[in-house]
């Protein structure tokens, strides 16, 4: 390991459950620094946009994020499933999301066992009816108020 290295461990913290929070609350770009010790190739820093999160089928945090710039082992941005153990300096960016990506389930996530939570939009269905509003939100059969 070498010094640039034990000084970033000092340095970024792992996200804490109101960073997390806060950023899905706000729909808020964040940057972090992900270290998947599993595979050096998956470490380094990540521009994101947090979609769900909840505990994983192996029992641990995660959060399903959308990568929109940064370090990847995949070569291209998009969906993935981070463990936030692995998450390091979480930190809020100028920039908001407004849409949801192509493929976001609104109602949960296949690999999760329990959601804590899941960002909101208010209009997922697109009808051009804000969900707290719609009568016939096509993603559920309830009211959003």
């Amino acid at each position: 390991m070498n010094l640039y290295n034990i000084a970033q461990s000092l340095i970024l913290e792992v996200a804490s459950r109101n960073d997390i929070m806060g950023g899905m609350l706000q729909r808020r770009i964040m940057e972090l620094y992900y270290d998947d010790n599993e595979d050096p190739g998956g470490k380094g820093r990540r521009w994101i946009q947090m979609y769900a999160y909840g505990k994983s089928l192996a029992g641990n945090d995660v959060v399903r994020i959308y990568q929109v710039g940064g370090d990847t082992k995949t070569i291209e941005p998009g969906w993935k499933l981070f463990r936030v153990d692995r998450m390091d300096g979480l930190t809020k960016l100028g920039g908001t999301f407004d849409e949801p990506k192509p493929l976001f389930n609104p109602t949960g996530d296949k690999d999760m066992t329990q959601i804590y939570y899941i960002t909101q939009f208010d209009d997922i269905d697109n009808d051009g009816i804000p969900n707290r509003l719609d009568m016939d939100n096509n993603n559920d059969d309830i009211i959003d108020y």
